[in-house]
């Protein structure tokens, strides 16, 4: 005689066999050990997209800040100076490493107009070791005045220049020079 699985019990049906619900542990160990093994993987791809994202978004800070510089000195009818920041633990004690950020300051050095600070340890330069000069006028420092933004870490090759020209005008470049 066949056996029986099923048996009915006022109308049901029920089941001998066991059901199962969920995962074994063998089962949820090996899909965290492939999720593990994705996320180191991906771990150095996103670091990089992060750095990335430090450098550009120092390099804009620093764009409008030089712009908004001299929008305030034709405002104000003053003469200014941005001044680098040397209060961080990433910078160098050399006049031309803006890394910890920068300030506006009226020309005399009176009055602070702004600050800028980095929170990130990115290397931020200048060409020159003194004060960038904002005229009256809105005319920024001289030609050939460059700020190079670039991230610390060697394995990247991520440098922005801004560079102004002749004219007085601000562009970026991609790379540490203007040429």
């Amino acid at each position: 005689m066949p056996s029986i699985c099923c048996m009915q019990t006022l109308g049901f049906f029920h089941s001998n066999q066991r059901v199962d619900l969920g995962f074994t542990w063998v089962e949820l160990l090996l899909v965290l050990a492939v999720i593990g093994a994705i996320g180191l993987m991906a771990t150095p791809s996103l670091q990089g997209m992060l750095e990335r994202a430090r450098v550009e978004l120092a390099r804009d800070q620093l764009l409008n800040d030089l712009h908004s510089a001299r929008v305030r000195a034709l405002q104000q009818g003053q003469a200014l100076r941005l001044t680098r920041l040397g209060d961080c633990a990433w910078a160098s004690t050399a006049g031309s490493d803006w890394s910890c950020g920068w300030q506006l300051q009226l020309a005399d050095g009176s009055q602070t107009l702004q600050v800028t600070a980095m929170h990130a340890p990115l290397q931020v330069s200048y060409t020159k070791t003194t004060a960038l000069a904002i005229s009256r006028q809105g005319e920024l420092g001289g030609v050939g005045d460059r700020w190079t933004v670039s991230s610390r870490n060697s394995r990247l090759t991520l440098a922005y220049a801004l560079c102004l020209n002749n004219t007085g005008r601000l562009r970026v470049v991609a790379g540490s020079t203007c040429s």
